[in-house]
């Protein structure tokens, strides 16, 4: 007997671990495999954009779960819901009505969180719960799954979504540009009293965003600062924005609201800007910010053309006083006709926020409520303004900033010369339609770049190379080389004086056709074009400056 003992044993356990393995197999949890890809901070600014599935193509969701059936049997109404404590009650996600074994199904959740989360002021870390049923699931079947996130205060606004070790370019470092644009808050009651103040008491009335006269647009733009100057408002000067790939101390900015600018009396530049943004919005206006590396300004586009102006001009006594208004604007125009140069050429440094385009994809400003406080700070503000009304001369401005008159002209500090058709500027050897903004010297780095002209719609480039030499092969060799400096590659074929080609650089493909002529200094290389997949639609306007150069 005692010799059937030790393998009796083994038998009843060898059944036992059999009839485990059976019913442990059958349980659907167990081969239900779930992996979640998760967002590791939620901006309470930007909480109706997680909340949108169609904004901006379903970028932005809290996470991602990717189910896979491992059970060998259909799995019927396969349930997902979820929950945050404190801000989201349970709440189901998708019902996948059968999962066959082996498929897998991707669920993504767009939280809805409440209002008042822009109410938010301290950071935290929060808990997400996901459970995953079925039809016939016991309480051991259900997949219970969690993960931490981070909810950061209202005010923070990170410039990426993606880990500083995965930053590899510049569009990485900017890849969450367009949540600017819940910071621009042109419906906050605070804004809205504040702009009626501006253009009552500083602009004694007007009307841009009715007129949409590119003049008095301008004056608009003037106004603002000079609201911002007679308050004695001081720029609070740090970096802010990132100035360099390997900036990884600056992927994230604590933006102060509008509202706190206007009430604080002081702003960095990306708070100056979305200021800027937020009253022009409310006025009408379609408010543009430029980014480029260690610096943001604000503008507007209209008719095609765009304006901007260095809102940091206000500086302070401690540094070293403030622009006048004029000053402010024809710098900033000087800016924005380098920013235009640098963005043609396919810089992935150089980026602009057109607010109300990224707002009709989705991505809406916060909400915040009326405060008689800060309306009792508004009007201590306001009291300080003086009571002189802002003069400006239109015909100064076309002439001199770039800011344009009916035709969208420019002048000779950056903004370019109003172009009411002709010659583009005195020498130029070619004929241009009216309104296209002049730039010379675009590059300084490129000094034999003398001169673009650009579109209203900013899609046809005219550039204008002198090069000092007799010969027109080293010319384009020349071009060539300077090009190269910027990151893109030119290839051409020539025939005379004619010449056909193409640059291309990380923005894409530019095609174009252009002629080299004797020059005033050598020879002068003319070309005109556009990005490839908007050849064909400017093919007429191309063919009509390319005829006209001699």
């Amino acid at each position: 007997m005692k010799k059937l003992t030790i393998p009796l044993i083994i038998a009843l356990a060898g059944i036992a671990l059999l009839a485990t393995s059976f019913f442990t197999g059958s349980k659907s949890s167990g081969d239900l495999d779930v992996e979640i890809v998760k967002t590791a901070t939620i901006m309470p600014a930007a909480h109706n954009v997680y909340a949108n599935p169609e904004a901006l193509d379903g970028k932005y969701y809290l996470f991602k779960a990717k189910i896979t059936n491992h059970t060998n049997k259909t799995l019927e109404d396969v349930t997902v819901k979820y929950r945050i404590p404190g801000y989201v009650d349970w709440t189901e996600l998708d019902v996948i009505g059968q999962m066959f074994s082996g498929q897998t199904a991707s669920v993504l959740c767009y939280p809805k969180f409440k209002e008042d989360i822009t109410e938010k002021n301290a950071e935290s870390v929060e808990k997400a719960e996901i459970e995953i049923s079925w039809d016939g699931a016991t309480d051991d079947d259900i997949v219970e799954e969690d993960f931490s996130f981070r909810i950061s205060n209202r005010n923070e606004y990170m410039f990426t979504n993606i880990p500083s070790e995965e930053i590899v370019g510049w569009s990485d470092v900017y890849n969450n540009d367009a949540l600017l644009a819940c910071f621009v808050t042109p419906n906050d009651p605070i804004v809205k009293y504040y702009t009626q103040n501006v253009q009552e008491k500083i602009l004694k009335g007007e009307a841009a965003g009715v007129t949409k006269d590119p003049k008095e647009a301008i004056r608009f733009l003037m106004g603002i600062y000079e609201a911002t100057l007679q308050s004695h408002m001081v720029y609070s000067g740090t970096k802010g924005i990132p100035e360099s790939i390997q900036d990884v101390s600056q992927l994230s900015q604590h933006n102060r609201l509008p509202r706190e600018v206007i009430t604080g009396n002081t702003g960095l530049c990306l708070e100056l800007s979305l200021l800027y943004a937020s009253v022009l919005s409310n006025a009408g206006l379609d408010p543009v910010i430029f980014l480029i590396p260690g610096h943001a300004y604000p503008g507007f586009h209209l008719n095609g053309q765009y304006y901007a102006i260095e809102a940091t001009g206000i500086g302070g006594e401690g540094l070293g006083g403030s622009m006048t208004v004029e000053q402010a604007l024809e710098k900033g125009m000087k800016e924005l006709g380098e920013f235009m140069q640098y963005a043609q050429n396919g810089d992935p440094r150089f980026t602009l926020v057109d607010i109300h385009a990224v707002n009709l994809d989705g991505v809406t400003p916060m909400n915040l409520k009326d405060d008689e406080f800060l309306r009792k700070k508004v009007d201590d503000i306001v009291a300080t303004w003086g009571t002189r009304q802002l003069a400006v001369n239109t015909n100064a401005i076309t002439q001199n900033t770039g800011g344009g008159g009916n035709n969208g002209g420019g002048g000779n500090n950056g903004g370019g010369n109003n172009n009411g058709g002709g010659n583009a500027s005195s020498g130029l050897s070619f004929s241009i339609p009216g309104g296209w903004q002049t730039y010379t010297y675009p590059l300084p780095d490129l000094s034999i770049l003398t001169a673009q002209v650009i579109s209203p719609n900013q899609e046809v480039v005219v550039s204008v190379f002198d090069v000092p030499t007799s010969s027109a092969a080293t010319a384009l060799q020349t071009v060539e080389a300077g090009l190269s400096y910027y990151g893109s590659y030119m290839q051409y074929q020539v025939n005379g004086n004619q010449v056909v080609g193409q640059t291309s650089s990380n923005n894409g493909v530019f095609n174009w056709v252009g002629k080299t002529v004797r020059g005033p200094s050598g020879i002068r290389f003319v070309a005109v074009g556009t990005y490839d997949y908007l050849y064909n639609q400017n093919t007429n306007v191309i063919n009509q400056i390319y005829n006209s150069i001699r």
